[in-house]
């Protein structure tokens, strides 16, 4: 590292002398220029950084030693280096206990012997330094390890139902009110069936990564299978706080995200800020993902259960009447849309549609394992799509292969030998259902009651597997592994080995070096 060098001198004869003495680029050093007198000098330092300063002791209107007391006010970690021409020892007692590091007499002095000194304050700038950052390592580990502490109580006040503590139990008496925000990813069925369930993991570990680094204080502990729950003291506008931490989410990670928040007392329980933000983000279902919903919004959109729920025999009715697929759908969604039943209940009423529509079709078989499908969904919109194409799977038969005739288990051996023949390229569940000439939904339900695994999860299972025996093999860098074995994102792969090993891949190819 270059550090800077001030020269203060009241002879001009001596300063350019100094200046020319040694090539300073040549030892690390940046001459910021020369100064007449300690007045003048202690003006730049107080503008401009400087890390070693060279000065005269006796000069007019601030000799050297009141400079160098000044000096070091304003940067303590400035190294002094005192010149003179005589043996002034009085004054560079005064200079030491000041704080100086040497001092240099002008009339026997040799370049070599300046060239040592300003390499001893070199070495203890760098000394300095690497203490600074090893003190702000520590301290952010310290950091750090609190609010795991706290993720770890507040899910454990969470989860026990006796368990009743107030923000102020857990963060103390800091300020007067707090913010709560619970946070989902939006498209989730999606990102499980590309990258697997681990990766959804990873991203919201991700975006707590992003809280932390934006917010300075409070918590936000991983509720698993639910989302992300954000907590921090109100300070300033709460709404443009969250949308910043929202676009820096978003940007980040290239995801979508929805947030429900609402703001609370200091004294107020900690499950009522969850409660209360985890029911505003519910508003996405009918207002649309990647939005963020303010609580004391929804008291006029409270969702009440209809009390006119529609049995099964009543819409098989409806559908035997009709005669007509289409009507009946429409009727269900403007049903849907106008009565503003809570999320749970529209999904239980879609599912009692779709098994009646496949009771209609003859074959209510063809409705297995679509329940999780219709749950899942995020959107009423989302939900409308999903149920079309089940619908329309119900008026293909043919496109589907019944288990019941023998061959659902010969299907998906012949799917696993494709994927693993594939399984390092770019593998879709598309590609695979279209292989073996199944529908997607169906392949997947398949799949997933065959072997026990979602059918992207049995791919990067395989991709590990390879991964590993390459790791072994010692002739591969590791973003060399990632790619042979089918991880495009080497950072990606890393987090994702060690989610699972608990090890990088370069600790576990070292592990098994010395088991040789």
């Amino acid at each position: 590292m270059t550090d800077r060098v001030l020269i203060v001198d009241d002879e001009p004869i001596i300063r350019k002398g100094l200046k020319g003495f040694i090539d300073w680029e040549l030892h690390g050093l940046q001459l910021e220029g020369d100064c007449a007198n300690g007045v003048e000098a202690l003006e730049l330092i107080q503008t401009k950084p400087i890390d070693i300063l060279i000065t005269d002791i006796k000069m007019p209107l601030m000799d050297g030693l009141q400079l160098t007391q000044k000096a070091l006010q304003v940067n303590p970690d400035m190294k002094v280096v005192l010149i003179s021409s005589y043996n002034e020892f009085d004054y560079v007692r005064e200079g030491m206990k000041y704080g100086a590091v040497d001092y240099l007499l002008k009339p026997s002095l040799e370049a070599g012997e300046l060239i040592i000194v300003l390499d001893r304050c070199k070495v203890m700038l760098q000394k300095q330094r690497q203490q600074v950052v090893e003190r702000q390592i520590y301290s952010e580990h310290v950091h750090k390890l609190e609010r795991k502490r706290l993720e770890q109580e507040i899910i454990r006040w969470l989860v026990t139902e006796q368990a009743k503590m107030r923000f102020t139990d857990i963060f103390g008496e800091t300020t007067e009110a707090y913010v709560c925000a619970f946070g989902v990813l939006d498209g989730l069925e999606e990102w499980q069936e590309l990258y697997g369930k681990l990766h959804i993991s990873i991203i919201y570990e991700e975006i707590q990564a992003c809280f932390y680094d934006q917010i300075p204080q409070g918590s936000a502990p991983i509720l698993a299978g639910e989302g992300i729950f954000m907590i921090f003291p109100q300070e300033g506008d709460t709404e443009l706080i969250l949308e910043q931490l929202k676009s820096r989410i978003e940007s980040d990670l290239h995801v979508s995200i929805t947030l429900g928040f609402c703001v609370e007392q200091a004294d107020e329980w900690l499950e009522r800020g969850l409660k209360k933000s985890r029911e505003a983000s519910v508003r996405r279902f009918y207002e649309g993902a990647g939005k963020s919903f303010k609580w004391k919004d929804s008291t006029s959109y409270t969702f009440k259960p209809s009390p006119e729920s529609i049995p099964l025999h009543r819409i098989l009715d409806m559908i035997r009447e009709a005669r007509d697929t289409a009507t009946v759908l429409e009727c269900f969604v403007s049903r849907w849309k106008k009565s503003k039943n809570p999320p749970d209940q529209v999904k239980n009423e879609a599912y009692e549609l779709l098994c009646a529509l496949a009771y209609s079709f003859g074959d209510a078989k063809l409705l297995a394992d679509t329940r999780d499908r219709i749950l899942h969904s995020e959107t009423l919109d989302g939900l409308i799509e999903t149920i079309n194409g089940l619908v329309d799977e119900m008026k293909h038969p043919g496109f589907l292969v019944s288990t019941d005739r023998g061959q659902g288990g010969q299907l998906i051996n012949n799917a696993i030998d494709y994927i693993k023949s594939r399984f390092t390229d770019e593998l879709t569940l598309q590609e695979v259902a279209n292989f073996i000439h199944v529908s997607k939904s169906y392949f997947s339900n398949l799949f997933k009651k065959h072997t026990g695994q979602n059918f992207i999860d049995y791919v990067i299972d395989l991709r590990l597997h390879e991964a590993k025996r390459l790791l072994l093999m010692k002739e591969y860098k590791i973003y060399e592994v990632a790619e042979k074995s089918g991880f495009n994102d080497v950072k990606y792969f890393s987090r994702l080995f060690k989610k699972i090993t608990q090890m990088t891949p370069v600790e576990y190819r070292d592990k098994h070096d010395r088991k040789v």
